[in-house]
């Protein structure tokens, strides 16, 4: 006996959808959208219109589309629900607090990192940035903390040929980023300088490893970020303590309430 079918050609293309346009860095036309998604245009029409009327895209006002309202309470209430992101945001706060800086929780997707919380101190500057967004991981040192945990064969199938980068100093081949990971491993944090951003650098930590837990939870970092004239003085043994033991009071939290188990 056959199993049910429970394709729904159009649900599948609003998701697709709703994910290509939070990844994209301008409105797309529908020509994009079909081709991002991998539907037909007639198709791709009909739900972006089903996703206009209740406010989750709009038009741009030149027949192309990004994300509208109902996108952004979307991901505010997931936020909000996540007892994982709640249960770290005390530890990031006052982690943002005590050092000045930007203080991060990402999760390792693909070969992009994702973020899922951001907090800014007192002498935090403008980034790019935020809760929600996909930065290669090549370029970032959450990205690297976490490739970090990976064996080199499972690193070499996710970043293959020239990898993306968002400076002329980030990381740009995958015989680079294997030595730059065998330098994480041996320093038991990773560093990024100048590859975000000029004039940034930041350090990471990944949360244990030996935990498992719901969706994203497998795969986080905390980070750091800060000018380059602090990650260059005397303060950055200070920082990376501070970083460690926010690692290691989430890590405890997490175990508390019972969000991750033994992975064996």
């Amino acid at each position: 006996m056959s199993s049910p079918n429970y394709s729904a050609p159009a649900a599948a293309c609003a998701a697709s959808l709703l994910l290509s346009l939070a990844r994209a860095s301008q409105p797309l036309s529908m020509r994009a959208l079909a081709e991002a998604t991998g539907t037909t245009k007639s198709l791709v029409f009909r739900v972006t219109k089903e996703l206009e009327a209740v406010g989750y895209v709009r038009d741009d006002g030149t027949g192309c589309y990004q994300l509208g309202i109902s996108a952004l309470e979307l991901g505010g209430a997931y936020i909000s629900q996540s007892d994982y992101t709640s249960v770290a945001r005390d530890v990031l706060q006052e982690l943002s607090h005590d050092t000045g800086e930007t203080v991060s929780l990402a999760a390792l997707r693909g070969s992009d990192v994702l973020y899922l919380e951001k907090w800014e101190g007192a002498h935090s500057v403008v980034t790019i940035s935020h809760v929600g967004r996909r930065l290669p991981a090549n370029c970032t040192a959450l990205g690297k903390a976490l490739l970090a945990m990976l064996d080199d064969g499972e690193v070499s199938r996710l970043h293959q040929g020239e990898l993306p980068t968002l400076t002329l100093h980030s990381i740009a081949t995958p015989e680079e980023l294997l030595e730059d990971l065998a330098a994480t491993r041996q320093r038991g944090y990773a560093t990024e300088k100048n590859e975000v951003l000029v004039g940034r650098a930041c350090i990471a930590t990944a949360l244990d490893p030996s935990l498992v837990g719901p969706d994203l939870l497998q795969n986080n970092a905390v980070s750091i970020s800060m000018p380059i004239h602090r990650f260059e003085s005397d303060d950055l043994a200070d920082l990376v303590e501070q970083l460690m033991r926010a690692r290691s009071q989430i890590n405890s939290n997490w175990k508390t309430r019972g969000l991750f188990q033994p992975r064996f």
